[in-house]
């Protein structure tokens, strides 16, 4: 079965868009993390999020660094698939017309 490029471009729109919202999400609970921990500013500070002052912080409280990766994974993969997915859509394709 063959899938035409607008139905993958779609699901590659789809999943972009999930694992930037799921990165989103990760980075909010860093922020509600380090909130608790005593950084007040952390939400006032605009979309900056210090990771190396997170890491300190995690060391003190036990909290595991895996997540800190999957959110970093997921911004990497969410915006590929982005960028895959507009290019199936609009049936532009990197480097000319196949």
């Amino acid at each position: 079965m063959h899938l035409g490029n607008n139905v993958v471009g779609i699901v590659l729109l789809a999943l972009g868009g999930l694992l930037i919202a799921a990165a989103t999400a990760l980075d909010f609970i860093f922020r509600l993390r380090m909130a608790r921990a005593g950084n007040r500013n952390v939400f006032i500070r605009g979309g900056t999020l210090n990771y190396d002052e997170y890491h300190a912080v995690r060391g003190r409280h036990g909290w595991p660094a895996w997540p800190v990766r999957l959110m970093w994974a997921c911004y990497v993969c969410g915006i590929a698939f982005l960028i895959g997915g507009f290019f199936l859509q609009s049936e532009t394709h990197p480097g000319g017309r196949p």
